[in-house]
């Protein structure tokens, strides 16, 4: 009998031992090396490509070439329901899960972040606990819906670039968003305790944003930050920038130097734009510039011992000279991979992608293939 009885739970004890021996996933190699797929589930993308923007061979080149995950953007538009948060809309859901699940079957594991378009989500949360309560209801339902995709294939980013602070939109400073981007993290965690959630800090999550943010009570929430330091060179030409010098600006060179930027200084009256230069050429911005700002997030992960990424970095490409923009992409992804920051280039195919079409057709993407090799993937 004894023996019929071991025979029986023999099977048992091998699983079991199978199990026990299993290695634990390393989150940091799963968000190593991504890209944001902007413009798929922007409040401003065109609906009728929610079901077609990245098809499957699209996604299956991008893990091909070295992408370890994706971060796609949600609008409020397109899932949010003020009315009743709890209940997403059901029409475009099926559309965004359709498209995480082509993703994974791709390979690529998939962050999904509330990305509002304009400020009032902002000014809302810093002065309405209703409606951090409401959007606290739809992180709840989002969590609810996919929490049925591995917890390391599927993560919850709980908001793109709080601002209201820097932006002005509150008196209060940036301590403001601590407790909300708690009540968004307890939401997530009423549903489920294995997927791991990404935070980050006000000031559109800069550095010093970063900085300011007291680590939360638990070890499945990953710390971000976004770079896009020197903003002058990153955002040349850039009709959103907001500053006007970086507005105005075209063929900005990185590295800088006082010599390299006095052509530039010689042709413009613009006297914003004049001393902006000046300024920027002053700095002498390299890859030693970039290494002391990045420190400093590095130095808080450690200090606080918790997990720290950048998911978007990047250089808009129509007024930046080429050669410049792929130095300052080296660099920035070089510094990251020396602190063990896993990094997603913002963007893939837009103005700071990596993707163009032949005549525009998007079953046909061309693959920048030095900017790869910038980024270390070829």
């Amino acid at each position: 009998m004894k023996r019929f009885i071991l025979f029986l739970l023999l099977p048992l004890l091998i699983t079991c031992k199978k199990k026990n021996t299993e290695q634990p996933v390393d989150i940091t190699a799963v968000l190593s090396k991504g890209v944001n797929l902007s413009n798929w589930f922007n409040d401003y993308s065109d609906p009728g490509q929610f079901g077609s923007r990245f098809p499957k061979p699209t996604l299956q080149m991008i893990r091909s070439k070295g992408f370890t995950y994706v971060r796609i953007p949600i609008g409020p538009n397109i899932l949010y329901n003020d009315t009743d948060p709890s209940q997403l809309n059901t029409t475009n859901l099926t559309l965004v899960n359709s498209a995480v699940a082509n993703c994974i079957d791709a390979g690529l594991a998939v962050t999904l972040n509330l990305h509002p378009l304009l400020n009032n989500f902002d000014s809302l949360l810093s002065h309405d606990n209703s409606f951090v309560l409401k959007v606290a209801a739809y992180w709840k339902a989002m969590a609810a819906y996919f929490k049925k995709y591995p917890s390391d294939k599927l993560f919850f980013e709980v908001y793109n670039e709080p601002h209201a602070s820097a932006a002005g939109l509150t008196p209060q400073g940036f301590s403001w968003w601590q407790s909300v981007q708690e009540k968004m993290i307890a939401s997530i965690r009423e549903t489920t305790q294995e997927h791991y959630i990404i935070t980050g800090g006000e000031g559109w999550n800069s550095i010093s944003g970063l900085l300011q943010v007291q680590p939360y009570h638990d070890d499945k929430v990953i710390y971000n930050f976004h770079f896009y330091d020197p903003f002058l060179f990153t955002h040349q030409g850039a009709s959103w920038a907001g500053w006007q010098p970086a507005i105005d600006a075209a063929g900005v060179p990185y590295p800088s130097s006082p010599a390299a930027l006095s052509p530039l200084i010689a042709a413009t009256s613009n006297t914003e734009l004049k001393n902006a230069l000046q300024w920027y050429g002053d700095q002498r911005y390299n890859i030693d510039s970039l290494d002391a700002w990045v420190k400093k997030a590095y130095d808080w992960g450690s200090q606080h011992q918790v997990k720290v990424i950048v998911n978007e970095f990047g250089s808009y490409q129509p007024f930046a000279p080429r050669q410049s923009r792929l130095n300052w992409i080296h660099d920035a992804r070089t510094v990251f991979e020396k602190y063990k920051l896993g990094w997603a280039m913002w963007e893939c195919d837009e103005g700071f992608g990596w993707i163009s079409y032949n005549g525009g057709n998007r079953n046909s993407p061309i693959a920048d293939q030095e900017l790869l090799v910038a980024l270390g993937l070829q």
